[in-house]
Formats: structure tokens, sequence, C-alpha cells
């Protein structure tokens, strides 16, 4: 499974590396990139979802402990932005991601019999 993560994430870098290449007059190939870009994407994501599955249970509670740590950092970013101290290094997708693999991984430990606050 680590093999098939690593080809996705260099084909993944190959895209983006095409992408960064293009000219403004390269409309039809910048849509093909893109559309595989999301392919990729896609696929590196179920895989991960698949990695999760892997891990043992104490693993899986400290990939959590872990995701929530960032979270909060996330929200206190956030937080600071809005009062105008700085920017968050990361936009509201990237606490939508956060938010969506801590709800992976509460699932799979609910399979498991662990429920989690």
């Amino acid at each position: 499974m680590v093999a098939g993560m690593n080809s996705i994430l260099r084909e993944l870098e190959q895209v983006q590396d095409q992408l960064s290449a293009l000219t403004p007059n390269d409309g039809p190939e910048h849509y093909q990139l893109m559309t595989r870009l999301e392919e990729l994407r896609t696929r590196a994501a179920r895989l991960a979802e698949n990695v999760d599955a892997e891990y043992s249970t104490q693993e899986l509670l400290i990939r959590l402990a872990s995701l929530q740590r960032r979270r909060a950092l996330l929200d206190r970013q956030h937080g600071s932005a809005s009062r105008g101290l700085h920017r968050p290094r990361h936009g509201s997708r990237g606490a939508s991601q956060v938010d969506a693999h801590i709800d992976e991984i509460c699932s799979l430990l609910a399979d498991r019999g662990i429920r989690v606050h």
C-alpha cells in the first residue's frame, strides 16, 4: 500500500510541475492536467483511508490526538486572524480536511468499540 501511495505522490508532483510550466495559451492541456490532478487526489484520499484502517487502536488514538491539536491550532490562528493579528497558514479547507480525518478515525475507533468524545 505504501508503494502505491508513493507512486501516486510522484505522479501528483509531476502533474503539478507540468501545470506550473504551462503558458496561458495552453488551455486544453491545462484542463487535462487539472482533471488528472483531481483523479490522483481522489485515489490518494481513498488509499489514505485504507491506511488508517491498518493502524492499531493505540496508533489511531495517537493520530486522533495529533489531529485534534492541529485543529485547535487552526482555530487559534483563525481567531487571531479575525482580530487582525496575523494571517492563518491554512484556510477553512485545511480545517475541513482535518475535521474529515478526525471523523474517519473516530468512525474506525467506534467500529472497534471505542467511543471518543
